[in-house]
């Protein structure tokens, strides 16, 4: 009996499990029927905004020139500026910087607005200067820089008769430990002195390039700044025995990336070399500076588009992994262009053309145009005194895009066609442009005269003003 009381005892724990199963199953079936209830919880997001703080823009200053010692510079004239601000009434002060050793003049300059009183991108400012001595020739114009931890710059040579320096100033209280890197057409230069350089608060240095890639035809430069930020600038003038053949200032070009876009590259006189060439040296032809600085060879389609309309030329390139590239832009009509670059890798780019007066083999004057970041829904721009000056618009996009710039001669409506260009010609005695258009134009102001040729990117704030999104924990 005891036996069998344990037997039915067990049977029922069994009969029990068997039950709890089918209870389980059955509930997980009806699960799959009948919806669970949902609940979604959107994240809590807040929109930060910085401590208002002093917005700065640092101009270069006039052309240098480097001291017997190697050390020591002296400046070559002066340099004109144009400061804009909005509200136009915002004022901006200007900082002489401390200037590098050899010159007793005060050269760079910093300008600063009071916390508060301009939004981001609010405050510009753009220098030019006609440059005529025995040694450099040219017209110069550049836009103020707004100073920062890491930058590329593509132009430049230190082959016999070029001169390129690299002027690097640092506008605020805090001392900036610089790493400037070299890239040339054979590759990453070992330049150990070019690593670790001091730039003190509220000064200017200057870095000469030759002394760090000797030779070099195609340099591609890459600062990185540590403690402080900098402003970086390179000069480049040229000389054939005895004649000048031009001079420039080269602001940053954008970082590396997949897509490169060049605005308002003028060529003022028609000809050229073929893409193809093989040695296609001197400064008079159009041609493009590219980097890819990553490990892995990059190919580019590239595409020269004329700003006036009409189908350009397109071609190829395959970018061997940390050389430079100087490519011929191929025979072109006198005119201005853009030139958009895709590629399945990152790279930098810029373009470089010449002008030369009509009878003459050497060129007169010569500019760099270096690639820019799409703009804003609100650009100030700061225009110079300098001949023929011009503002010009790109856009990629797919649809027309309708851009309002206001100038000191009032207002107009500027329509840039869905993947072309237009431009707006601009006082020669300097001025400002206030433009509004949907986010992502692209923009560079030129000037072309007789025996004078320059221009520069305008380039976006940074993002050091912009507000920010938090999720709290």
């Amino acid at each position: 009996m005891a036996d069998s009381r344990k037997l039915l005892r067990a049977g029922g724990r069994g009969v029990a499990v068997l039950t709890a199963a089918a209870l389980t199953v059955v509930a997980f079936g009806a699960a799959a029927v009948v919806p669970w209830p949902e609940h979604r919880a959107e994240p809590v997001a807040r929109s930060i905004e910085p401590a208002e703080s002093r917005t700065l823009r640092v101009c270069p200053g006039p052309m240098l020139e480097l001291g017997a010692d190697a050390e020591s510079v002296s400046a070559l004239g002066s340099a004109g500026l144009t400061i804009a601000t909005q509200p136009e009434d915002a004022g901006a002060e200007r900082v002489p910087l401390a200037p590098p050793r050899g010159t007793e003049e005060d050269v760079a300059v910093a300008l600063v607005t009071q916390p508060g009183s301009v939004g981001a991108g609010m405050l510009a400012g753009a220098q030019s200067q006609q440059l005529t001595t025995e040694t450099a020739a040219g017209f110069l114009a550049a836009s103020c820089a707004e100073p920062v931890a890491e930058a590329w710059l593509a132009g430049g040579s230190t082959e016999l008769g070029r001169s390129t320096l690299l002027l690097l100033a640092n506008p605020g209280e805090v001392t900036a430990t610089v790493d400037v890197r070299v890239h040339s057409e054979t590759g990453a230069v070992d330049a150990p002195a070019g690593l670790g350089l001091v730039v003190q608060p509220g000064a200017q240095r200057v870095v000469s390039i030759a002394g760090l890639a000797p030779g070099a035809a195609s340099p591609v430069v890459h600062v990185t700044s540590t403690g402080g930020t900098v402003a970086a600038t390179l000069e480049q003038t040229a000389i054939d025995v005895l004649t000048p053949t031009g001079a420039d200032l080269i602001g940053t070009t954008a970082p590396p990336a997949k897509r490169q876009t060049i605005t308002g590259v003028v060529v003022p006189q028609s000809g050229g070399i073929a893409v193809d060439e093989d040695h296609a040296e001197g400064d008079a032809h159009p041609s493009l500076r590219l980097l890819a600085p990553g490990d892995d060879p990059v190919e580019a389609a590239v595409s020269v588009v004329p700003e006036s309309g009409g189908e350009g030329a397109v071609f190829d390139v395959v970018l061997q992994p940390g050389q430079v590239s100087d490519i011929p832009l191929g025979e072109l009509a006198a005119g201005e262009y853009t030139v958009r670059l895709d590629a399945d890798g990152e790279f930098v780019a810029a373009a470089r053309t010449a002008t030369v007066k009509s009878g003459e083999e050497l060129p007169s004057d010569f500019a760099w145009f270096p690639a820019s970041l799409p703009l804003l829904a609100e650009t100030l721009i700061s225009v110079p005194r300098g001949p023929g000056a011009k503002l010009h618009f790109a856009n990629l996009g797919d649809a027309d895009v309708e851009a309002t710039v206001t100038t000191d001669g009032g207002e107009q409506l500027v329509s840039v066609p869905a993947g072309g260009a237009a431009s707006v010609p601009m006082t020669g005695n300097g001025g400002r442009a206030f433009v509004t258009a949907d986010a992502g134009l692209f923009a560079s102001v030129s000037f072309a005269g007789d025996r004078q040729l320059a221009g520069f990117a305008v380039q976006p704030p940074g993002p050091l003003d912009s507000p920010i999104v938090v999720y709290p924990r």
